[in-house]
């Protein structure tokens, strides 16, 4: 006699183990997912930020070593250096002359950064401005670079005339996720054709001593004027910090902590076309 086979299914305390193990084992994937993808998004926006300071730092250095260029020495030095003025927010004009190839200017108030840097030169049929245009043989290109606070650039304008014109183009942003910018000039009082020691713009009697200019930049991560989800996150948790930007210490940055890692980037970039008078 065949007997009818009994089926067991689960009980109900053997069901509820299953659904622990298997919650333990769902939550210990989607962990090890987000923690991935939270290295990943932190790499990224290191890779970024080091993208940023290289793009800086390369257009910076090769704008300010073409300073003071002059292609042809008989043009008259009037003619070769216009009166260049400070920006809209403070208009103050500076003159350009021959041993005043940078000019300097404050965009937000003395001491307080950020500055301002323009560059002048001549070009020879070979050279661009700070926007990657041609300068055409014999014109004068005199590039303004400044920071928009209110859109964390590095920003550049330029004018480009032979003897009459002098009117400039826009702001043209060229580089993110750069906070501000300290210029100190790097002058030579013995005449020896080294630096003596850096001084603020406030600081410069006589233009000719300048020999070399030294530029810091407070970069970040991530854009805190136009948050993009979490892509600038890097750090743990929100974070203020000290920084010297060139002597001056900018306290308690930012205003509101956030995860953003942030570098001060200091480059000293030689003055390799000082005109004499």
């Amino acid at each position: 006699m065949i007997r009818p086979t009994h089926h067991r299914g689960l009980s109900l305390i053997e069901l509820l183990i299953a659904m622990a193990l298997t919650l333990f084992l769902v939550m210990g994937l989607a962990t090890v997912y987000f923690s991935n993808e939270e290295g990943s998004v932190a790499q990224r926006a290191e890779a970024t930020l080091d993208d940023n300071v290289r793009l800086a730092v390369t257009l910076l250095t090769t704008d300010i070593r073409q300073a003071g260029y002059r292609w042809n020495l008989s043009v008259p030095t009037t003619q070769l250096f216009t009166i260049i003025p400070d920006n809209e927010a403070d208009p103050v004009a500076f003159l350009a002359t021959p041993s005043n190839p940078l000019i300097i200017g404050t965009w937000h108030g003395s001491p307080a950064p950020p500055y301002g840097l323009a560059v002048s030169f001549q070009s020879d049929g070979t050279l661009s401005n700070c926007l990657g245009q041609l300068i055409p043989m014999g014109s004068i290109a005199t590039d303004e670079w400044k920071v928009d606070t209110s859109t964390n650039q590095l920003e550049c304008r330029s004018r480009i005339t032979t003897v009459n014109g002098n009117a400039f183009g826009n702001y043209i942003p060229l580089v993110n996720n750069v906070e501000t910018m300290m210029v100190r000039f790097g002058i030579d009082t013995l005449g020896d054709g080294s630096v003596t020691g850096y001084v603020s713009p406030s600081k410069v009697v006589t233009y000719s001593q300048i020999q070399a200019i030294e530029v810091a930049l407070l970069m970040a991560s991530g854009d805190t004027m136009s948050p993009q989800g979490d892509l600038g996150d890097v750090l743990p948790k929100p974070t203020q910090k000290n920084y010297n930007l060139l002597g001056y210490n900018l306290a308690n940055w930012p205003a509101t902590p956030d995860r953003y890692l942030r570098v001060v980037v200091v480059r000293d970039i030689a003055l390799e076309n000082l005109i004499s008078n």
